[in-house]
Order: structure tokens, then C-alpha cells, then sequence
């Protein structure tokens, strides 16, 4: 039988600046994936996927973009013991900002 590769913590209140959500934040590492599972509707993602930049994150670790709608929020979530940020990136045609973090559930 295959080991799962899915952790989730559930009732976990996760602050984007402008609205705070509470739900199951489920991390899915085989699909580098970090996801806000809530009642309110569909699963609010936290993740970011840059493999249109040839970028992969580490085993146990995910990719968190730090602009528009998710400014600021690796901070917070590394503020919340959820998060261990690895190291920054520069992407994208105006040198955004995304963190690779070590999920921390």
C-alpha cells in the first residue's frame, strides 16, 4: 500500500491581508500543492505552481507568490508556524517575488 503524501491541520486561520479564512489547510506533497479547504466554497489555494519557469519545488516544500492578492502572506504564515521560508525568487516579466517555504503542519 503506497504511503499518503497528503498532511492536513485542520481549524487553521489563515490571514491574506484584506480577509481571514478558517478551514483545513491541506498540504499534498507529491503535487507540491498548499490549499485552504473552508465551507464558505471552493478551496482557497496558497500555492503557486512555476513550472512554466522550469522551477520545481523540494520535497516537503511549495512555492508562495508575494504580490497582488497573496502580498505579504509567506510572512504571515510563517508568523503562524505553518511555513519555514527556504529562499526567495525572482519571476515573471516584472521580477515578482515567490518564496519557496518548507511546510511546517
Amino acid at each position: 500500500m503506497a504511503e499518503s503524501t497528503t498532511t492536513v491541520k485542520h481549524d487553521v486561520t489563515v490571514d491574506f491581508g484584506c480577509i481571514e479564512l478558517t478551514g483545513a489547510l491541506v498540504h499534498d506533497d507529491e503535487l507540491r500543492v498548499l490549499e485552504l479547504e473552508n465551507t464558505e466554497g471552493p478551496a482557497e489555494p496558497i500555492s503557486i505552481s512555476l513550472q512554466g519557469y522550469g522551477l520545481t519545488p523540494e520535497p516537503g516544500n511549495v512555492f508562495i507568490k508575494d504580490w497582488s492578492e497573496h502580498s505579504g502572506l509567506t510572512a504571515r504564515l510563517e508568523r503562524a508556524g505553518l511555513v519555514k521560508p527556504v529562499h526567495a525568487l525572482t519571476v515573471g516579466p516584472f521580477g515578482s517575488t515567490a518564496y519557496e517555504v518548507q511546510v511546517t503542519l
